[in-house]
């Protein structure tokens, strides 16, 4: 019986927790995707993007961005709170950058 509630409780935990990834993986592709928008040829934006708190949160906010027809480059880091991007501004702007973060449920502004 006690082992049953010692494994109950410590599946509740597990669950109720966020996983941690490793912090320094996710800054190094952070470091490689950043490399990657200044590499790129197009319009560069950073944001500060404000209740990340873990690698699904950045992948979230990734994705959104990448889903916007024009968007060339992103990396997002949830440790610093910025995501840079670069996109072709004959297809898109901040502005839907910034919507698109939004709509992530993050609050957002523009850096640059």
């Amino acid at each position: 019986m006690i082992r049953k509630i010692a494994l109950a409780s410590a599946l509740a935990f597990a669950f109720a927790t966020p996983a941690m990834a490793c912090p320094m993986a996710d800054a190094a592709a952070y470091t490689e995707a950043a490399e990657a928008v200044q590499a790129s040829a197009g319009t560069k934006a950073t944001f500060k993007v404000e209740g990340m708190s873990c690698g699904d949160c950045s992948t979230k906010v990734t994705a959104a961005l990448k889903a916007i027809d024009g968007v060339e480059a992103v990396a997002v880091d949830y440790q610093t709170g910025e995501a840079q991007i670069a996109f072709d501004a004959g297809k898109t702007d901040t502005e839907k950058l910034l919507a698109a973060i939004k709509s992530t449920g993050f609050a957002a502004q523009t850096n640059s």
